[in-house]
């Protein structure tokens, strides 16, 4: 399989997002300084201080959701790739294509394929509606430390209205004629237990991956298949 990442594009993400942490730090030590002199200054110092900590802990939020997206840490290219190992070079996965693509795309004989990753561990469960990860506090715990479960099919829906917008407004009339994607929810953390009922989406560990694409049939012709690796490839770029 080959492997295509945006590297300029997730070096200036994640880039952002370390200098917002700085001045998340900066603010926090700004703040801790104005509350220890305020009684010497007035009321007004302290009032900077909780100011100065409100917008440290906005930023520090802020930077948190590009560092754990594109941080060395957090990049989820590194989990899936292991399990897609195996795979033939007809088969192309692109990791961080640009800011209108899903993250992570594997295009093959097979079709078009929407990788939607979670960090999670401990026991993740769906219900037909409704997602959830154990004990109320374990689970809040776990997003401190992994980032929250969120809804995984709410990025489905979001990844499939950018590939469908990407591909009509770069491809070929023939490309767009009956191109479907096909999205999967992939659980990478080697901890994660899954008890998933009634996905509209197909959802795995990551130690799953590949057998999706070895059971499933040929159906994408060798010209579309490189003109859609041709198109993914003009997004790589910051």
């Amino acid at each position: 399989m080959q492997i295509v990442v945006n590297e300029t594009f997730v070096k200036s993400r994640a880039r952002i997002g370390n200098t917002a942490h700085l001045i998340s730090m900066g603010l926090l030590i700004l703040g801790f300084i104005l509350s220890v002199v305020y009684p010497n200054y007035g009321v007004e110092f302290l009032f900077g201080a909780y100011m100065a900590m409100i917008l440290a802990l906005l930023v520090l939020s802020y930077s948190r959701n590009f560092t754990r997206r594109w941080g060395t840490r957090f990049r989820q290219d590194v989990q899936l790739v292991p399990g897609l190992r195996g795979l033939d070079n007809r088969h192309t996965m692109f990791n961080y294509p640009g800011p209108d693509l899903p993250d992570h795309l594997v295009v093959g004989p097979t079709g078009l394929y929407i990788l939607v990753p979670r960090a999670n561990s401990g026991t993740i469960k769906f219900d037909g509606r409704r997602w959830s990860r154990g004990s109320l506090g374990g689970g809040f715990f776990r997003s401190l430390s992994e980032g929250a479960l969120g809804n995984p099919l709410q990025d489905v829906n979001k990844a499939l209205t950018q590939i469908a917008g990407f591909i009509k407004k770069n491809g070929s009339p023939e490309l767009v004629e009956g191109l479907e994607a096909r999205p999967i929810i992939v659980f990478t953390h080697p901890d994660a237990r899954l008890e998933i009922r009634n996905s509209p989406v197909p959802t795995m560990l990551v130690k799953d991956l590949r057998s999706v694409f070895r059971k499933a049939k040929e159906t994408l012709e060798p010209a579309k298949m490189e003109e859609l690796k041709r198109i993914l490839g003009l997004e790589e770029k910051p």
